[in-house]
């Protein structure tokens, strides 16, 4: 388990606040939401890959995780823009009854999270079943897939953290049960403006924020998978 601090200053410069003031605009508003972004993709990148600094990893890069390659579909090959609806079923389904089977079938550990790039999620979303069908990939995913059959809920999401996430940078599908049971990550100190202070010497105000996060945990190593290749 290993925690860090995100710590960020601003530094207002007097002129500059009397100037926004002038043209009605917040200056402080608009640095702050410069902070909250920043954060927010530090949380992102912390989630997802972990962060190098700290040793630490994520949802998409766990060494624990087990990692399998998909199949290929008759095409010849793994991908998804080259497979049938049934043979991207087959893909989800399989993994989501590997997980179901590495945690002794426990009807509380089947999956029901999956990520996937955006491109293949774009894909599943778009693209009908048949020529003639209203049904999308997506929907006959939904409908069809293990966890629902078996009384449970399946959720497809995409993230930019799995293009090339795989091994020999292929698109990586992740496949986990979004419990904190399972998996978890502490928030400990939410993001706070700490204080701010007069600078004379350089005539501004400078504001401290700080947080204090966790890494992501992954309490049951059976509980998340990869399949690579999609």
């Amino acid at each position: 388990y290993k925690a860090h601090v995100f710590a960020a200053a601003l530094r207002v410069m007097f002129q500059d606040m009397q100037r926004a003031n002038y043209i009605g605009r917040s200056l402080d508003n608009l640095l702050q939401d410069g902070v909250r972004m920043a954060y927010d993709k530090h949380m992102d990148a912390n989630v997802y890959v972990g962060l190098t600094d700290y040793g630490t990893t994520g949802l998409v890069n766990n060494p624990d995780a087990t990692e399998t390659t998909a199949a290929n579909g008759a095409a010849g090959t793994a991908t998804w823009a080259t497979k049938t609806p049934e043979e991207i079923l087959k893909d989800v389904n399989d993994a989501l009854a590997a997980g179901w089977a590495a945690n002794e079938y426990d009807e509380t550990a089947i999956p029901n999270h999956i990520l996937i790039p955006y491109e293949q999620y774009l894909y599943i979303m778009t693209t009908k079943v048949t020529d003639l069908a209203t049904e999308t990939i997506y929907d006959f995913l939904m409908k069809n897939n293990a966890a629902t059959k078996a009384g449970g809920d399946l959720f497809i999401g995409a993230t930019r953290w799995c293009k090339g996430a795989g091994t020999g940078s292929t698109d990586r599908m992740v496949v986990y049960n979004n419990d904190r049971r399972f998996v978890k990550m502490d928030e400990l100190v939410p993001l706070s403006r700490i204080m701010s202070a007069p600078n004379v010497a350089n005539v501004c105000y400078d504001t401290a924020y700080m947080s204090n996060i966790s890494e992501v945990q992954i309490f049951y190593p059976t509980s998340i998978s990869y399949v690579d290749g999609i």
